[in-house]
């Protein structure tokens, strides 16, 4: 009698455990970066921030999600808002035009064996590409797979939260 007892408090404990490890297994904290970039023609194409847009800046806040079970890519959703910056500030005038993209990202090796991250929205737009610099900087690349260049007041580079 306490033998069965026992397999119904272990077969108890163990779904239990298993249930508690799939519920925090389902819902990780995604990777968070961000950044204060140029709006220029490339980020312009693939956020599609429309030509005639008063864009002088945009605040990208960039979220990838992994599987938790292992650790691969799964979706993205990355929230940006563009116009024009207050002087002196990282901020936007009427707080700018915001929008959101989401999608799946991948992480694959180019052609120099660097490790970029690949975002390919669900929407017909192009992917975009970032290069991992390090464990808390991601840098965006251009089509052809060179770093972006940006100026003094901002870069194209998106720092880890």
């Amino acid at each position: 009698m306490k033998t069965r007892l026992h397999l119904k408090l272990l077969k108890k404990s163990i779904l239990i455990v298993l249930a508690a490890g799939f519920m925090q297994a389902t819902s990780p904290e995604p990777a968070v970066y961000f950044a204060t970039t140029p709006c220029d023609g490339i980020p312009r194409m693939w956020l599609s921030i429309p030509a005639t847009a008063d864009c002088e800046m945009i605040q990208w806040n960039l979220a990838l999600q992994r599987d938790p079970r292992n650790q691969a890519p799964t979706f993205y959703k990355l929230s940006y808002a563009y116009g024009i910056s207050k002087p002196s500030t990282q901020t936007l005038m009427n707080d700018g035009t915001r929008g959101v993209k989401e999608g799946q990202w991948s992480l694959v090796k180019d052609r120099k064996n660097r490790d970029l991250y690949r975002l390919t929205p669900t929407a017909p737009d192009a992917p975009i590409s970032l290069v991992k610099l390090d464990d808390r900087l991601l840098h965006l690349l251009d089509q052809e797979g060179n770093l972006m260049i940006g100026h003094a007041g901002w870069s194209y580079t998106l720092n880890r939260k």
